[in-house]
């Protein structure tokens, strides 16, 4: 039943166009990085995700710039006219979209496999990638998350998938 939602979310017409903005920032990101077909979702949601952590925590982007000072691409491309960038808003409409076609588990692996992942593209999101599985805790036991963790991800961890996400990350 979830394959024909999902199915479904990715046919809508909208979806590529919000997302070609973006196309270039994702390359070698996301697994299916030219069609972001359903199976990409899940790492799509985390990287969209991280990179709004980024542009909205002055402190995280600082402490995640690499040696000459520089953050991942994503968000500079977020970025590129201020904090109030018309980009964030567009990525957030992106987030929005794809949540609810993001199943627990598989987002769980992922943020695990990315986090392990030492490749210097991967390696400037492991900041993010923290805040989001911290703030996955915060929101499953009933705690209020970070303040800049963004909306769509209270949302969807708040939801029905709050008993989901509480047992799967206190199971061990």
């Amino acid at each position: 039943m979830s394959e024909s939602f999902r199915r479904l979310a990715r046919l809508d017409e909208q979806f590529h166009g919000l997302l070609a903005a973006f196309k270039p920032a994702l390359k070698g990101l996301i697994p299916d990085d030219v069609n972001f077909t359903e199976d990409s979702y899940d790492e799509l949601f985390i990287i969209l995700a991280s990179a709004a952590y980024y542009a909205r925590d002055p402190k995280l982007r600082k402490l995640s710039a690499d040696r000459t000072g520089g953050n991942p691409k994503l968000v500079s491309v977020i970025m590129d006219e201020g904090p109030k960038d018309k980009d964030l808003a567009l990525l957030e409409r992106l987030l929005d979209r794809i949540a609810p076609y993001v199943p627990v588990s598989v987002l769980l692996a992922s943020l695990k496999t990315m986090h392990a992942d030492g490749s210097p593209l991967f390696k400037s999101y492991h900041a993010a990638i923290e805040r989001i599985t911290a703030d996955l805790f915060r929101i499953a036991a009933g705690f209020a998350p970070a303040e800049a963790c963004p909306a769509v991800l209270v949302k969807w961890a708040s939801g029905p998938l709050r008993a989901e996400i509480y047992a799967q990350l206190h199971q061990g």
